[in-house]
């Protein structure tokens, strides 16, 4: 407890000391009032306005990042919606390309039905021609054949016997 006791001592010794000389004290506190003074003519005023303009100049900055954050916004929602119609019309011209290449396709094979149906009519058409020649070639030839056997039969007697004989002979010859 000496200490405390040694601690309070000092204190009240160093207040009597202070308030022995008043005229030192007034001085003291007109230096200080003088000093506060100068304080805020010169120094406080100052700073408080160079805070006031930085402050401005943050809320400016502040509401313009906010006004650029909300033009980005918006034109990221026109790119987003451009880029939708662009997505929208691209697969429309995809599927009208698909299905008018389905029509051509289709087209094309009907043509190319038509066609080998076509071709197909024309090689019945001359296999039938060439059979009704063939057919009339035949006639002919069995005409002529006929008519050699006719005319062997008359120039000769023929027998039962050597008729197959003649006739042969002559189908030999025209074949």
């Amino acid at each position: 407890m000496d200490i405390f006791k040694e601690i309070s001592d000092a204190i009240q010794e160093g207040l009597n000391s202070i308030f022995e000389r008043w005229d030192l004290v007034l001085w003291q506190i007109a230096a200080t009032v003088i000093i506060i003074i100068v304080v805020r003519i010169f120094l406080w005023k100052p700073i408080t306005r160079y805070l006031e303009q930085r402050q401005e100049a943050l809320s400016k900055e502040l509401h313009e990042a906010a006004h650029e954050r909300e033009r980005v916004a918006q034109i990221r929602y026109e790119l987003q919606t451009e880029y939708e119609v662009m997505r929208k019309e691209a697969r429309q011209m995809k599927d009208t390309l698909m299905s008018e290449a389905q029509l051509e396709k289709e087209r094309i094979i009907s043509d190319a039905r038509n066609e080998a149906k076509r071709r197909i009519q024309q090689v019945d058409r001359d296999v039938q021609q060439e059979l009704r020649l063939q057919s009339e070639k035949i006639r002919e030839n069995i005409k002529n054949i006929a008519f050699d056997v006719a005319e062997k039969i008359v120039s000769h007697q023929v027998t039962d016997e050597n008729i197959d004989e003649v006739i042969d002979e002559k189908l030999d010859e025209k074949l």
